[in-house]
């Protein structure tokens, strides 16, 4: 009696949920978002940046990221925006980030780490700025490229910014990349 019974209230349960009665799925992550709430924070035109797909990692907007990319005569750069928790040992967590640069890209190394302080609507972030090189594929051409890796972290999260763009370009990224930080709402 007592199965019988524990039967019957996971069958009611699992009818009365929306979406198991609906027959929808719960979704995948990672998974685009073609209609994330955010679009004021993040305009489609931005310091000669477009922005591309937005992308959920987790439910509830915890860990998500915003592409910008700008190919013209002048730069090809494509720009990665990141937002998710921080972990509670910011210095292990930085070790991570790098870690995650360089076992992506097997021949990649450190060319340089240095902080530095973006200022946004009249507020300070220290930032971690560190710079590698890798060959691989930008625009359709496989060449030797130059990957920024931007680490600040905020009150509430992690603000990650990655940038990969031709080695000779690597200068001018890093400023158009300030540029952009300025005309996306990025801070919590």
């Amino acid at each position: 009696m007592r199965q019988c019974l524990f039967s019957y209230l996971v069958c009611v349960a699992l009818a009365s949920n929306p979406l198991v009665a609906t027959g929808q799925s719960f979704p995948k992550y990672p998974a685009p978002l073609p209609e994330f709430a955010q679009w004021e924070r993040f305009p489609a035109e931005c310091a000669s940046y477009r922005r591309g797909v937005v992308t959920a990692y987790a439910p509830a907007m915890v860990d998500y990221s915003v592409a910008y990319d700008r190919y013209d005569a002048t730069l090809q750069n494509a720009v990665t925006l990141f937002f998710y928790p921080r972990m509670k040992d910011p210095a292990a967590q930085l070790r991570a980030e790098e870690a995650e640069v360089a076992n992506a890209h097997r021949d990649a190394h450190v060319v340089s780490r240095r902080s530095l302080v973006l200022e946004r609507e009249g507020t300070s972030y220290e930032a971690t700025l560190v710079t590698f090189e890798y060959g691989g594929s930008l625009a359709g051409k496989q060449q030797s490229l130059n990957s920024q890796l931007w680490v600040v972290f905020l009150r509430s999260g992690t603000f990650k910014v990655r940038s990969t763009a031709p080695i000779d370009q690597a200068v001018l990224s890093e400023a158009s990349v300030q540029q952009l930080l300025q005309c996306v709402r990025w801070p919590d």
